[in-house]
């Protein structure tokens, strides 16, 4: 097909397959006038769409948590046991420049589009230099953005390494972030903290109001280690969900990270504040303590997406490993061979995903008045055929090289694994160029060592 056309002003298509928020449809076309969709249903309604045989039009991929400035040093983290942030990602994203900052944003969000994700949520203590190379990565890839800034109370290996701050001084960098942002269409502000190992209880409920009063993200990581775990008990007596409860962190604007030690009465306090959790299974396979009770959120009702925590910026290797995490870590040990069902970790990517990020419904979902946020895949690889249940088979079957188009807010931005409007050789020439200075730095401490130690 004729992929330039998918950014005129008006696009309809009748894709083999359409994934709906009502689910998989056949002989259904769908139709978007500039950055929205404008029209949805069967075909014979749509008598103009471009017939699009042995494609599949599904919503884009919401990456609810990574780490745009660790993207070079991801290989290094291979067998390293958990607490990598304080031995590799503290020392290695501190000392980043503006340059350094945009080149890996961008590599990031080129790693993003090639594997389906339409947005990603960012999480950094960042500041506005830090931001200005991140949001131009954003905007000449034109990826959707949850963009970060935040500064600890306290400085140390888990702050932000400035010394003391007080509360004008981080209210100042959050206000002047938030208007950072709200030039750019795409882009959205959120506050990011080291929750209590970075700030007295105090502050975290005035973040957290703050975050409320202008309706933006407060995203917090939470019971992902029992380093964090226990020293919560032994400072306040409480486990770190059970902290922020009581002093009103908690609520829909806020979204914590990982939770995967985390105890039947904390989910209850998830649920009854309506906070939003980032379920990471690709994080917990190869760096993590425990795996999230994703299929417990589901039944509870929490409002959860998936994340790739910088592993893999690959949506199909993610929806794998969420759908096979549950079922080794739950479904075994009761012979639930459903697990989910699929469609759980299909909507936990996308529409819902979209929601518990700061959608506030207007991406995620393929539906009139909602952004036209959407890949085009091949169903025509072997894996794929023959086709009996589309989404069990986008859950384990799908890869990323079946990815034809990706189009954000009515706009191409990826055709055939092919940035559109950039150079992806000029860019990969550049990141290389950086990547072994911020590999590098000397405090940065690698406890395991390449695979080659490890060869009898």
């Amino acid at each position: 097909m004729n992929f330039k056309c998918l950014s005129a002003n008006n696009v309809c298509l009748a894709p083999e397959v359409l994934l709906t928020h009502e689910g998989v449809k056949h002989d259904w076309a769908i139709k978007y006038t500039g950055a929205k969709v404008t029209g949805i249903g069967p075909v014979e309604l749509y008598p103009e769409a471009e017939k699009l045989p042995g494609r599949a039009v599904v919503p884009g991929f919401v990456d609810a948590h990574t780490h745009v400035g660790q993207i070079f040093g991801k290989a290094l983290i291979g067998g390293e046991p958990a607490q990598i942030w304080r031995r590799i990602w503290h020392p290695m994203e501190r000392d980043m420049d503006q340059e350094q900052c945009y080149l890996s944003a961008k590599w990031a969000f080129w790693e993003a589009l090639r594997g389906g994700f339409t947005k990603v949520v960012n999480y950094g203590l960042n500041s506005f230099h830090k931001n200005a190379g991140v949001h131009q990565a954003a905007l000449e890839t034109g990826i959707r953005l949850v963009s970060a800034c935040g500064l600890d109370e306290f400085s140390g290996e888990i702050g932000t390494g400035h010394g003391n701050k007080n509360w004008s001084e981080i209210e100042d960098v959050i206000l002047k972030h938030i208007e950072h942002c709200e030039k750019h269409e795409l882009i959205s502000p959120s506050v990011c903290c080291s929750s209590f190992m970075g700030n007295s209880p105090e502050t975290l409920s005035k973040l957290s109001a703050l975050c409320e009063k202008n309706k933006i993200l407060l995203q917090i990581h939470s019971n992902e280690h029992f380093p964090e775990l226990h020293d919560s008990i032994l400072a306040h007596g409480l486990r770190p969900i059970e902290l922020l409860h009581k002093h009103s962190v908690l609520g829909p604007h806020v979204l914590l990270h990982h939770v995967t030690l985390v105890s039947e009465a904390e989910i209850e306090l998830i649920v009854e504040t309506d906070t939003a959790v980032s379920y990471n299974p690709l994080a917990s396979i190869w760096k993590g303590n425990a795996v999230a009770p994703a299929l417990r959120f589901a039944q509870r009702g929490v409002r959860f997406g998936m994340g790739s925590d910088t592993t893999s910026a690959d949506g199909f290797k993610n929806l794998m490993a969420a759908e096979a995490c549950q079922r080794i870590e739950h479904g075994l040990p009761i012979a639930d061979f459903s697990c989910g069902a699929a469609w759980t970790w299909v909507e936990a990517a996308t529409a819902q995903g979209a929601e518990a990020t700061g959608s506030a419904g207007n991406h995620g979902y393929l539906k009139e008045g909602c952004a036209a946020d959407f890949l085009i895949l091949d169903m025509m690889a072997p894996e794929c055929l023959p086709s009996h249940d589309f989404e069990w088979e986008l859950v384990r079957y799908y890869n990323r090289d079946q990815v034809d188009a990706v189009v954000i807010n009515g706009q191409l931005c990826m055709a055939q694994g092919k940035p559109v409007g950039w150079d992806a050789e000029e860019l990969r020439l550049s990141g290389l160029s950086q990547a072994k200075s911020i590999t590098s730095n000397s405090e940065i401490v690698r406890l395991h060592g390449p695979s080659s130690l490890y060869r009898s």
